[in-house]
């Protein structure tokens, strides 16, 4: 749980591996550029592609799919982030090029806003650079900076994760316990945790009271 960019990459042009090969090298090119912390590939593949489905009971589970051909990189875009996967690849069943995948950010912000901003926008000017290559891009930012630009809108919305995920952890941790076999959050690192867990508690009370009933089995199952 945390704020993130996730996004999908995808066309329906005719392209060879050859072509799908160099825009993921022009890709680790411009991630080294502009300074991301750790650039893997190109490499030959990418990763799986989930499938949702529902069971006989109406739950939901995903199968994942491999990838039968295509070339992706990995970026790191700086410390405390996940790595993302840029690329195209084949996947069976699904006639073109696509690839799917995601960059928590929020963790970044243990070294200060000004690393956070940096390293989501990196990410989003990666995005950017797959536009330009005339490829559709869908993008899920849940910092708003995608869809705004604005720098002002992502430092709410990186406050806002940073209580919501302090109060939950917060919660988890007094039903469940801290560590092994309890609960492990990176939030429990950041040195401002006890103010935010106090006014993410005051701010999202009603969801945090649903979660903990749905943990202690007060709600009764609707199927």
């Amino acid at each position: 749980m945390g704020l993130t960019i996730s996004y999908t990459l995808s066309t329906q042009r005719d392209l060879s591996e050859a072509v799908v090969k160099e825009l993921a090298a022009r890709t680790a090119t411009f991630a080294r550029k502009i300074g991301c912390a750790e650039v893997i590939g190109p490499e030959s593949g990418g990763p799986d592609e989930v499938k949702l489905r529902k069971l006989p009971n109406g739950d939901t589970t995903g199968d994942f799919i491999g990838a039968e051909s295509g070339w992706s990189v990995g970026v790191m875009p700086g410390e405390g982030c996940e790595v993302a996967v840029f690329g195209l690849c084949r996947y069976p069943g699904i006639k073109h090029w696509k690839l799917t995948s995601w960059c928590k950010t929020q963790y970044a912000a243990r070294s200060g806003w000004d690393h956070f901003s940096v390293c989501h926008r990196r990410i989003i000017s990666l995005l950017d650079l797959w536009r330009d290559f005339g490829v559709d891009v869908k993008v899920a930012d849940e910092g708003e900076y995608w869809e705004t630009r604005s720098l002002e809108r992502l430092r709410q919305r990186l406050a806002t994760y940073d209580r919501l995920v302090a109060a939950v952890a917060g919660a988890l941790m007094d039903d469940l316990g801290k560590g092994k076999p309890g609960v492990r959050a990176e939030i429990f690192q950041d040195t401002r945790f006890e103010r935010l867990e106090a006014e993410g508690r005051d701010e999202f009370a009603a969801k945090i009271e649903e979660m903990q009933k749905l943990l202690k089995g007060d709600v009764a199952n609707p199927g």
